[in-house]
């Protein structure tokens, strides 16, 4: 069936989105074949006069990084605004894709989304945005666009404001009252961008372990100024953009000239003592714990057993171009043997697996957190004492597996005080449910991030 055409003149390519206010589609004008983004509501749709005030609202803007009006269209059951189409990927999507994004970039977003404010409250007739948002937002190459200005309020009359009231979770809280919003309401929205972008995916996870590695990821610079900015009152928040802007370029500079403290990468090498003491089974369940929370995590085979291949195929998976392995949205690279790995700067937790460690594996003692696997069995407590007795070997955590909660304790006793945990037993690492004994367990492994 051949595209629709709209009006004589748009050629309908497909639909770039659906929601409650109606759709957005991709078109083509016919004779100037441009691109377009077509959006579309019912007359009779509640938010019908929102999309009309859009259009009054983007016919007085012109900026590189904010669609370009070009037409409104009305039929008997629908209203349209036909406007510049913008490429590239919506911030939303990509916090799907790459998880918690590096400090560097949060701080390049935040300062050109400053930049765009800064620009509406410059105009004659100066605007506020209200409803900043990873959907609102696109990014292309080294650039960050701005799009849907339903919710846009003249900055001298506030009082007039009669559309929506933001996203949840990013709108401030006095939009929600008859209070009249200010610039210290885009000051909220953008530290709720930050905090999105910090979380990654996992912005809207209601557990608050997310935060706890939010606070060993990144500076503490850029989370009190997310703090600052999230004030529950306006009085507590900077009093403008201008101002949250001056904070975010400082710590930018401050990032650049590497004053700031904040890693781009921490790495986890698992080991153990021995054969069969769960070593991949454990590196393969925190590298899925880590991704569920937002953490961008790698496992990386660092022994020569090839067990991660056999079990990538086993599976069905395959090797994708980049030359990393993904199965149930967890990445893998078989290490060993490689003559050059593949890019993996991107990935903010690398875990390496080390299999039974070697007097030889001298990078497993260079990694930021060494975990070490071990049977806690009675004959087994030799060769725990003959590793730990190693002279200069680095601390690290012994993690005991296969034992219960009487025998962890009778091991305890029998072996006197040390860096000792006891795995509870999870049969599946890729669960997505698990039990809080679990979770505990694994926020004690990585309250080092």
């Amino acid at each position: 069936m051949k595209d629709p055409i709209w009006f004589g003149k748009y050629q309908i390519i497909k639909v770039l989105g659906k929601g409650g206010s109606g759709e957005v589609y991709l078109a083509r004008h016919i004779k100037l074949s441009s691109l377009c983004a077509i959006k579309r509501i019912a007359k009779g749709h509640t938010l019908h006069e929102q999309l009309l005030h859009e259009a009054v609202i983007l016919k007085n803007l012109s900026h590189p990084c904010i669609p370009v009006i070009y037409d409104f269209e009305e039929d008997e059951e629908y209203s349209y605004i036909i406007e510049q189409y913008m490429e590239g990927i919506l911030l939303k999507e990509y916090l799907k894709k790459e998880g918690r994004l590096k400090e560097a970039f949060i701080l390049a977003i935040g300062i050109s989304i400053c930049d765009l404010f800064l620009y509406l409250y410059s105009l004659k007739n100066p605007v506020l945005y209200l409803d900043l948002n990873p959907g609102n937002i696109i990014l292309k190459d080294n650039e960050v666009k701005l799009i849907d200005f339903g919710a846009c309020v003249y900055k001298n009359n506030t009082e007039a404001r009669k559309f929506a009231l933001g996203t949840r979770g990013f709108a401030a809280p006095e939009l929600k009252s008859k209070a009249a919003p200010d610039e210290r309401s885009d000051v909220y929205a953008i530290g709720a961008l930050l905090k999105a972008m910090i979380m990654g995916d996992g912005y809207n996870h209601k557990e608050s372990k997310g935060d706890k590695i939010a606070e060993k990821l990144y500076s503490r610079e850029l989370l009190r100024i997310l703090h600052k900015s999230l004030g529950h009152q306006s009085v507590l928040r900077y009093p403008t953009v201008a101002m949250l802007k001056k904070k975010l370029t400082k710590q930018n500079r401050r990032y650049k000239s590497g004053k700031v403290i904040s890693r781009e990468s921490f790495t986890v090498a698992v080991g153990g003592v021995q054969n069969r003491t769960g070593t991949t089974h454990l590196a393969f369940l925190l590298n899925s714990y880590l991704n569920c929370l937002g953490v961008r995590s790698i496992y990386i085979e660092r022994n020569t057993s090839g067990h991660l291949l056999e079990f990538l195929n086993r599976q069905g998976t395959k090797l994708q171009s980049d030359g990393i392995w993904r199965l149930k949205g967890n990445s893998y690279l078989t290490g060993a043997g490689l003559a050059a790995i593949p890019e993996i700067d991107k990935y903010k937790v690398i875990i390496s697996d080390y299999g039974v460690i070697e007097s030889e594996n001298i990078d497993l003692w260079e990694e930021d957190l060494k975990l070490v696997t071990a049977g806690g069995k009675i004959w087994e407590n030799e060769s725990i004492k003959e590793f730990l007795s190693v002279p200069g070997r680095p601390s690290v955590k012994v993690l005991l597996n296969y034992l219960n909660g009487k025998q962890f304790r009778d091991f305890i006793e029998n072996f006197g005080d040390g860096n000792f945990i006891r795995i509870p037993y999870e049969p599946d690492p890729f669960n997505a449910s698990l039990t809080d004994e679990m979770k505990d367990f694994l926020e004690q492994l990585i309250e080092e991030l």
